[in-house]
């Protein structure tokens, strides 16, 4: 008996493989900013900050609404291997008018986010509080699940 592979089942397989989660780690982190209140123009190489700038910009119908939206918007995907247990992302981070001054943002998520799967959390950075302190300079996220760390990413300027 010979098996014939179709690219249908091949992809099917792949596709089961890739939603399986393992173990919890940071899968990837989108740093989108939006430097003004118009989206930027459009090519290819700025499509993905027209396409998050229209996603922020979706539900502003004013200039101030829009201004108020202006900032700097991380996306960080994870895989959750343990949903059971209690998980927090940090976001360690220094912004141009703080210096060298280490600020924090964190995200925690209670025990019983269903099954293993991958996740999206959101970190921004936009208002008064941004107009005062200014731009993300650098930044890393970490990744505890029950107090341990997991995983974490950093820009190339964090130190």
């Amino acid at each position: 008996m010979r098996i014939r592979l179709t690219w249908l089942s091949v992809a099917a397989a792949l596709l089961a493989a890739c939603a399986d989660v393992q173990e919890t780690r940071i899968t990837d982190i989108a740093d989108l900013p939006v430097k003004s209140r118009n989206a930027p123009i459009f090519n290819w190489q700025n499509s993905p900050l027209r396409a998050n700038a229209m996603y922020v910009f979706h539900e502003a119908n004013t200039e101030n609404q829009r201004a108020a939206l202006v900032g700097d918007y991380y996306y960080v995907n994870w895989d959750d291997a343990d949903p059971d247990k209690p998980a927090r992302l940090l976001m360690r981070y220094t912004q141009a008018a703080t210096g060298a001054d280490v600020k924090v943002r964190e995200v925690v998520l209670e025990p019983g986010r269903g099954e293993p799967a991958s996740r999206k959390t959101e970190f921004f950075f936009n208002g008064e509080d941004r107009k005062l302190k200014g731009d993300i300079m650098s930044w890393r996220i970490e990744l505890y699940v029950d107090g341990e760390l997991k995983d974490s990413r950093q820009s190339y300027l964090w130190e």
